[in-house]
Order: structure tokens, then C-alpha cells, then sequence
């Protein structure tokens, strides 16, 4: 028989129980936070809610539903604006993007994310993140960047000199991760998690609590190696395939694995774990001295497979017409094209998926470049990433007189061997190191610097423009 005398210690503990459940252990910021696509008036932050205060001993770091917003501002003691509470989902792996404007040209602004499972929850708060505005497209200010590319997670070190050498923002020209790598993802959340494994690095979220970011992607980071929309996989040698392969065609000893993710796939993932507007090429400028295009080379280029000539694109046409269309708009001193893949090279003579491969995309590659000299716009400057090596190239084709500069891997396991020179292409240095680019804009002499740093933050080479 039911003691009616243990009731209301019953009820007491059902009480509590649920109360505990409403109250439940605020979601955490283990990946930390990254503020991007930043303008003079606008940036875009993305948070990832975590069940865990950082990565575990596989590199992952558990994502949590529950709810965030921002409180930011100019002023790191009393930030005075606040976003809505915005929900995270397990199906959008627990990210949640955060669209800010009306900010104020070339200022640090300050932020900290407030995170609680529901709204009778606690409210937990982040450490402070802050990032940096463009300045007026009318002043001239002093600009310094990085650019990076070809990451794994040997290269976290070299985020410890270029945290220290405080840039106004990063470019992560694209390969932040390797999907058919280290970490191989060949589905949706297996790519999410190679996030978690790169960026949860301690070096690295310290880096981008108060570096803004500009995100590109390449092949990698989209698919597997040299990839294009129309792959329906990857040929493979069965006998060397990874963990996962799923294979349907044979063309001699390969067989087609077509276990990976798909062109759409590709595509969204890139958007949910980075701070990403609608397109993913795009302009900005830093004042008046500097105008920065990144482009796209995945989403719209040609099969590589189809010969070469003048159908055949990497940028597609919208993307072109845009390009060449914007940078005739412009009246930076400097224009910095950032591509993922190199345009002028050289580069290795097997390849062919990229604007400097004679098998490729060379076509349009030669096509662009006699456009620039057409127009006479003499501060057109080339970036790339892509290649396992540091390069400063100059194409005299043509006597066309551009440059391009490729920053290499992050890491020094992750180089190549530098290839032979093309004819009437000049080469002031190359060299199988891993590191980072630095680009340093002056307003006093108005002068554009290219300096390349090793892992250690070493300097190596430098290289300066100016009127």
C-alpha cells in the first residue's frame, strides 16, 4: 500500500527534478567565435552553442542546442548594443550567424556572446572578442593582413607569431581543412567535425578572438582533390582507397569511390561553419588605399576535364563580368586580386585544374591577364594559395609586368618542391617553406608591402610597392 506520508517528499523531489531540467547547464563557446565578411558598416559573427568547454581527446568538440545573442559595442566595459536571442540547431550543426550594421568605420568593436539552453535557463557569458572595421573607402589608414592556405593541424604553431603581430584581418585563402585527409570527412558531419578539429585548436581560436576573417574555399574544403561540380566521385586504386569507399565504375585499376559529399554538399557546409554572406566572391574595401576581390574557383568553373579554349571557365560568367566590371569601378591605389588557385604560376606540370596549368584553365587566365594590360591598371596585384610553396612570380609576357605572390602551407611537413620556371615568367623568390604572407599598407608614402614570415614568424622576404 501507497504511505501517504512520503507525498509531499515525493512531490518535493518531482519539483526540484523538473526545475533542475528548466535549468539546465547554460550551452558553452568551446570552438570560441569569429567575426567575418567585415566592411566599414557592417560584419557578420558566427557562434557555435558546445556542450564542452573545448576539444576532446579526438579533437571534436560536441555541439549543444539552446539560444545566443551579442552584446557589442565600442567599448569593451560597456558594450550598448544587443542582437535578439537567436536559436541553434543540431540539423545547421549548432551555428548561429549573426548579421551586424550600422558600425563605425575603421574601430575595434567589442563583443561578448550571452548563451542559455531555453529561456528559463542561465544565462552564461563568453570572455571578450572584438574585431576591427574597414576604414572610410575616402581616408587613406594603415592596412596590415595575413594571408593563409593549405592548413593541417601542424601548422597551429605558426598562429602564435601571427597572433602576435595583431592584423586588421585574416584571409584564409581556402583548404582551411582537408576532407580527403587528415581527419577524412566524406559526409556532412564528418566535415563538420574537421572544423572542430582545426579551429577548436587552442592557437587558432585565440587567433580569431580579435582577428577578423574573410573565408575561401578551394578543393579540399569543398570536395577532394582538383574536384569540380560534375565529379560523381573520385578515381581511386581499390587497393590504396580510404576507410568508407563506396565504388561503382572501373576504368582500367580505378574505380570510381563516389562516397564523398556532394557539389550541394560541398557548398552548404562551407556556409554553416564560417561567417558567410550569400555569394561567395566578393570585393572589400580598407580605405582608400586598398580594394580587396576573393574569388570563387569551385562553384561555377567548367568540368576540367573538357579542353581548353574559350568556353571553358572557372569563374563562370556572372562571376567575370563582375570582376572586371568592379575593378574598373575602383579608385584604391592598390587592388589586391585573391584568388585560391594561381593565375600566373608556374605550376607543376601534371596539374591541370587551375589558370596556370597549359592543360587547365589557361585560356582564360591569358585572356585576363591581357585585359589588365589593355586597361593599364597598373595596380593590379595577384595572391593565391593553393600551391605547397612561397612565391613571388612576375609575368613579362606579353609585357605585361603583373605580379603574383602564393603565401604556401601553414606548416613546413605540408611543402613541395618548387617547380621549373615558365618561359617569360620571373621568379624574385620561391621556397618550400611553410608559413604565412603579410601585406602592409602605409598611407604616409602610400606603399604596399608583401612580406613572407616562416612558421616561427621569421621574416623571409619582402617585397614593396609604392607610386
Amino acid at each position: 500500500m501507497f504511505n501517504r506520508s512520503w507525498l509531499p517528499i515525493f512531490l518535493l523531489g518531482y519539483l526540484i527534478s523538473v526545475n533542475s531540467l528548466c535549468r539546465a547547464a547554460a550551452p558553452m563557446l568551446g570552438g570560441g567565435a569569429k567575426a567575418g565578411e567585415i566592411t566599414a558598416t557592417s560584419a557578420i559573427v558566427l557562434v557555435r552553442l558546445t556542450a564542452t568547454p573545448g576539444q576532446d581527446a579526438n579533437g571534436l568538440i560536441a555541439g549543444k542546442t539552446g539560444q545566443a545573442r551579442l552584446r557589442y559595442g565600442l567599448d569593451e566595459d560597456s558594450v550598448d548594443r544587443t542582437t535578439d536571442w537567436a536559436t541553434a540547431r543540431a540539423e545547421e550543426d549548432h551555428a548561429i550567424q549573426f548579421q551586424l550594421v550600422d558600425l563605425k568605420p575603421g574601430q575595434r568593436h567589442y563583443y561578448f556572446v550571452d548563451m542559455r539552453e531555453n529561456e528559463a535557463g542561465d544565462v552564461a557569458t563568453s570572455k571578450v572578442h572584438s574585431f576591427v572595421t574597414a576604414p572610410d573607402p575616402k581616408t587613406r589608414a594603415p592596412v596590415y593582413f595575413h594571408l593563409t592556405t593549405c592548413q593541417d593541424t601542424r601548422g597551429e604553431s605558426t598562429y602564435v607569431p601571427m597572433t602576435q603581430q595583431r592584423p586588421d584581418f585574416c584571409v584564409s585563402d581556402g583548404d582551411t581543412v582537408y576532407y580527403d585527409g587528415e581527419g577524412l570527412a566524406r559526409n556532412v558531419p564528418q566535415a563538420w567535425q574537421a572544423y572542430q578539429k582545426m579551429f577548436g585548436l587552442p592557437a587558432m581560436q585565440q587567433y580569431y578572438q580579435h582577428v577578423g576573417g574573410y573565408f575561401m574555399k578551394d578543393d579540399h574544403d569543398y570536395r577532394f582533390n582538383d574536384s569540380d561540380p560534375y565529379m560523381e566521385g573520385k578515381w581511386v586504386n581499390p587497393k590504396n582507397a580510404d576507410p568508407g569507399a563506396r565504388f561503382t565504375k572501373t576504368k582500367g585499376n580505378q574505380r570510381l569511390d563516389v562516397a564523398w559529399l556532394s557539389h550541394a554538399e560541398g557548398i552548404q557546409v562551407f556556409k554553416q561553419v564560417f561567417p558567410m554572406g550569400e555569394k561567395t566572391y566578393r570585393t572589400v574595401r580598407w580605405g582608400k588605399g586598398l580594394q580587396v576581390w576573393m574569388l570563387e574557383h569551385r562553384d561555377f568553373r567548367s568540368p576540367n576535364e573538357m579542353p581548353d579554349g574559350p568556353e571553358k571557365s572557372m569563374w563562370g560568367p556572372q562571376q567575370k563580368a563582375w570582376l572586371m566590371e568592379t575593378l574598373l569601378e575602383s579608385d584604391a591605389d592598390y587592388r589586391v586580386i585573391i584568388a585560391p588557385n594561381p593565375i600566373v604560376g608556374p605550376d607543376r606540370i601534371m596539374k591541370g585544374d587551375n589558370h596556370a596549368n597549359l592543360n587547365g584553365f589557361w585560356h582564360e587566365a591569358q585572356q585576363f591577364l591581357d585585359w589588365i594590360k589593355d586597361k593599364q591598371m597598373s595596380n593590379v596585384i595577384l595572391m593565391c594559395g593553393d600551391r605547397h610553396w612561397q612565391y613571388h612570380s612576375i609575368d613579362e609576357r606579353n609585357d605585361r609586368h603583373i605580379h603574383e605572390f602564393s603565401c604556401g602551407p601553414t606548416s613546413d611537413e605540408h611543402v613541395q618542391e618548387v617547380p621549373p620556371l615558365y618561359e617569360g615568367v620571373e621568379r624574385p623568390y620561391s621556397a618550400s617553406r611553410g608559413g604565412f604572407l603579410g601585406v602592409r599598407y602605409r598611407p604616409d608614402d602610400r606603399s604596399l608591402s608583401f612580406q613572407f614570415h616562416s612558421m616561427a614568424g621569421e621574416p623571409l622576404y619582402n617585397k614593396v610597392f609604392a607610386p
